[in-house]
């Protein structure tokens, strides 16, 4: 199956039963991924659909500025949908089901970068001036309208995944705090300390540009 194809998964295996269309997928736009999932481990393939349509267009963004290639990002999102289906049936419906689905596109993320490390930089959300001059918390707010700027992108290339991870989910993929706590599987303190963290560090680097 081509990457281009990932809203139209077709899940395999599934039986005509499976395929038939039913009041509860009429009704999908209003159900929870939770429900969703639930409706995937009994085999109803467009639930799944539903769920590669409403999250697929945030995973590539955030596999993007990982790998920064187009194809191997979507080939990334395409094996951690695979994944994400191949789990329903003994997923358990804890309301977390967007850290679950990340956290295991991060994995593909990691096995990606140690077989094959891109020789392209990683984007970024922050302009060298606002960077520079303003405080993180405030920078915080505006960093990804200046996500072209190329000192930013040089910087953030040389931050360790510890303070990468955090930003990357931040601002590419928009999840909150807790979500990136749940993601990463740290306390909640320490993700928004590892943010504020990445912003300052990314504020030195910069000032060290010549």
């Amino acid at each position: 199956m081509s990457a281009g194809k990932l809203a139209l998964f077709v899940v395999p295996g599934g039986d005509s039963a499976a395929g038939r269309a039913t009041p509860s997928a009429d009704r999908s736009a209003d159900r929870s991924d939770d429900e969703l999932m639930l409706l995937v481990g009994g085999g109803l393939r467009t639930a799944f659909d539903d769920l590669v349509r409403r999250h697929r267009r945030r995973l590539l963004g955030v596999a993007v500025r990982y790998v920064k290639h187009q194809g191997l990002a979507h080939d990334l999102v395409q094996n951690t949908f695979l994944e994400i289906y191949r789990s329903a049936a003994r997923y358990q419906p804890r309301g977390s089901f967007t850290s679950f689905l990340y956290r295991a596109l991060l994995n593909q993320c990691h096995m990606a970068r140690r077989t094959a490390r891109s020789e392209e930089r990683l984007l970024t959300a922050a302009a060298t001036e606002l960077v520079a001059r303003m405080s993180p918390e405030t920078a915080e707010d505006r960093i990804l309208a200046h996500e072209r700027d190329r000192r930013v992108q040089r910087a953030l290339d040389r931050l360790s995944e510890t303070l990468r991870a955090p930003i990357v989910l931040r601002y590419t993929g928009d999840l909150s705090y807790q979500e990136i706590a749940d993601v990463l599987d740290i306390p909640l303190g320490t993700t928004k300390r590892r943010l504020f963290d990445a912003l300052e560090k990314l504020r030195v680097l910069i000032l060290e540009e010549p």
